[in-house]
């Protein structure tokens, strides 16, 4: 199963969820996270951690060599894809994953990438969004933004991520967020477990 991450816009948890749906894929294959992204912040977070995270990770010029080694593959994309590279992405996922953040100009972002996307497929049935770094004191902005989503012709889960410092601690160390001493890892590990068993859903990922 190949599970793409992209997102116009930065600081919308793209490699924090690539990291997490990477482990979480792992469970059913030998999986590969793939760095695209000129920064290489997945990358740098499995090499502090490389022993307590039970996938592999590569450059995308890595990747070819080793890909063969592996059953599924989670790539973390570069941000601000152009329009033709969008589509291009979109053709070789089995599941595009939009994390996005309550906010305008994030929104605004995902109507490019809609747009962008319908021109492949005008269903949009790969594509799913992700709300992350949630927070229940802004329940009505969330609905608002589920709504915008929706407008757009795509599919958000009902699953979001909520926003906790247990990421950046995970993120330090080299760890899976439940792997932390927050008190909220165990949390937000189990948001993530549910937002990736939606997305996934039937397809079939067996090794």
């Amino acid at each position: 199963m190949i599970i793409t991450l992209v997102s116009q816009k930065g600081g919308c948890g793209k490699t924090t969820s690539s990291v997490h749906f990477a482990a979480l894929l792992a469970r059913s294959g030998p999986t590969l996270l793939i760095d695209e992204d000129p920064a290489a912040h997945a990358l740098s977070w499995h090499r502090r951690g490389e022993e307590r995270l039970r996938f592999g990770a590569a450059s995308h010029a890595s990747s070819l060599r080793i890909a063969r080694d592996y059953t599924h593959f989670v790539i973390d994309t570069k941000g601000g894809l152009e329009d033709e590279q969008i589509a291009e992405v979109y053709e070789g996922a089995d599941l595009l994953l939009i994390p996005a953040i309550v906010e305008s100009m994030t929104l605004e972002s995902m109507h490019k990438t809609a747009l962008a996307l319908r021109k492949k497929d005008p269903q949009l049935g790969r594509v799913r969004v992700l709300f992350t770094q949630t927070r229940r004191s802004s329940q009505r902005k969330l609905d608002e933004a589920r709504a915008v989503v929706e407008e757009l012709g795509l599919l958000p889960l009902k699953q979001t991520i909520r926003d906790t410092e247990a990421f950046k601690d995970a993120c330090d160390a080299g760890t899976l967020v439940y792997q932390t001493k927050n008190a909220l890892g165990k949390s937000g590990w189990l948001d993530y477990e549910a937002a990736f068993n939606e997305a996934v859903g039937e397809r079939q990922v067996s090794a």
